[in-house]
């Protein structure tokens, strides 16, 4: 014997209970949701400049310890049309400049050569938290003109500590 139902009666449907959980449930989620949203926005933001700031790092650090080696002296003077120099290295034939690009944030290598000058961009840097976030010292001495150790002093976050990149010169010309 089956039962009969009620006409016009359906058992499908939601209790009034089920109905005000969801409710709830949905509330904390459209709460929660938004926030979650951009703190992951600002997490990613955050770590796409450290990322880019150790891509620079990597990327100066691949031409630095090169043009110091092959470096005859080592100046700050003004060349190859660049004025704001962080550190300018000559050979014959050569000059290399390193500068930065405060507006943009822009660390650059500046090659000046008889057939013509090659700008290459190493990297960005958020220059909204540093002024100058590559700077220069040479090793133990303190004049630029003859020394044997260039150092560049990268602070690419100001919560971080500095990166020191140390190369050597070459003892004598060739």
């Amino acid at each position: 014997m089956t039962r009969q139902r009620p006409p016009g009666r359906s058992e499908s449907g939601f209790t009034l209970t089920e109905l005000l959980v969801t409710i709830v449930i949905l509330g904390v989620i459209a709460i929660l949701l938004p926030k979650a949203i951009i703190l992951g926005l600002r997490f990613t933001a955050g770590t796409e400049k450290r990322v880019a700031a150790t891509s620079a790092l990597g990327t100066l650090g691949r031409y630095f310890y090169g043009d110091v080696q092959s470096a005859d002296r080592v100046t700050t003077d003004p060349a190859c049309g660049v004025a704001d120099v962080i550190v300018h290295l000559s050979r014959p034939g050569a000059d290399v400049v390193y500068t930065y690009d405060r507006p943009t944030g822009a660390l650059n290598r500046v090659k000046c050569t008889d057939a013509g000058v090659v700008t290459t961009l190493l990297g960005r840097f958020d220059h909204a938290t540093s002024t100058h976030p590559v700077t220069l010292s040479c090793g133990a001495e303190t004049s630029c003109t003859p020394p044997m150790e260039v150092t560049l002093t990268v602070q690419s976050d100001p919560a971080a500590p500095p990166t020191a990149l140390t190369a050597v010169r070459r003892s004598s010309p060739s």
